[in-house]
């Protein structure tokens, strides 16, 4: 089975809960992992590329999150936009990146079994980026 299609298939089984968190997961792990100039850089524009789905989603008509949440998350996603930049062209340090991700993860978790919607096109992130 090609691995698009092996995530294609864990997305339809896992819920949208599940599906950001391992988004959220898999950047983190392409940052740590990140030991050259290239592998720095796929996992900075794939950071750049999963806050810009987000942030798309957090700003359509149809995202049920309550207002406030929804201007905070996109607050968010474009400091962490900046960051994959600033990061690209200086060298510096993806850890404020990668502690923004676990917080988001704890935050995820936390509201395990807490029904929340959450865009499809976060669940076609994992199958783009796998």
């Amino acid at each position: 089975m090609s691995a698009s299609r092996y995530a294609a298939t864990q997305n339809a089984v896992a819920s949208p809960r599940e599906i950001e968190l391992r988004a959220f997961r898999y950047v983190n792990g392409l940052m740590a992992a990140a030991r050259d100039t290239r592998s720095r850089a796929v996992a900075l524009e794939k950071v750049h590329r999963m806050w810009s789905i987000l942030i798309n989603d957090l700003g359509s008509p149809g995202n049920k999150l309550p207002a406030e949440l929804r201007g905070r998350l996109i607050s968010l996603g474009l400091w962490a936009q900046k960051q994959t930049d600033l990061r690209l062209d200086d060298g510096g340090s993806l850890e404020p990146l990668m502690a923004l991700h676990r917080d988001m993860i704890e935050a995820l978790e936390s509201q395990r079994g807490v029904a929340a919607p959450m865009p499809s096109t976060v669940q076609a992130f994992i199958a783009r980026v796998a």
